[in-house]
């Protein structure tokens, strides 16, 4: 009825703002994270968590780490409607999985900054945003 659809539509929109907060929430991490010349690692120190990630992201998407793009839908917005409406599914794809890639993408520039300076500190505190965002590019 249209009062199921208006209301699964409410619920989509909120789910999306709730996504939405996250993935701000997680590209005010990444900015806050400071990358020093601390010397504490051995150089051509790897997490292996991050490089999994970038390796699953490389065989499923054949993505380079920091060459990360958002990829055309292979549809139109509104192919899912009336069960996703096609508002939803646009702001959807270009703006919560573009955002996704753009966090990706600064946490990488960071990361290699923090390879660079040997800072297992920085390369630590940018996995959960690595993870999140990278897992979040994968999983659209």
């Amino acid at each position: 009825t249209g009062i199921e659809v208006d209301q699964i539509k409410k619920n989509q929109f909120a789910n999306a703002a709730d996504e939405a907060v996250a993935i701000r929430e997680m590209a005010s991490y990444v900015e806050g994270i400071v990358v020093q010349q601390a010397g504490v690692a051995q150089a051509g120190t790897v997490s292996p968590q991050i490089a999994q990630m970038f390796a699953h992201i490389n065989a499923e998407l054949g993505e380079e780490r920091g060459a990360h793009a958002l990829p055309p839908l292979k549809y139109d917005f509104n192919a899912l409607e009336p069960h996703i409406s096609g508002m939803i599914m646009e702001i959807h794809h270009t703006k919560h999985h573009q955002g996704y890639i753009n966090n990706l993408i600064a946490a990488t520039k960071k990361l290699v900054e923090a390879e660079a300076a040997n800072d297992v500190s920085a390369m630590n505190a940018l996995l959960p945003a690595i993870k999140f965002n990278g897992g979040g590019h994968l999983n659209h």
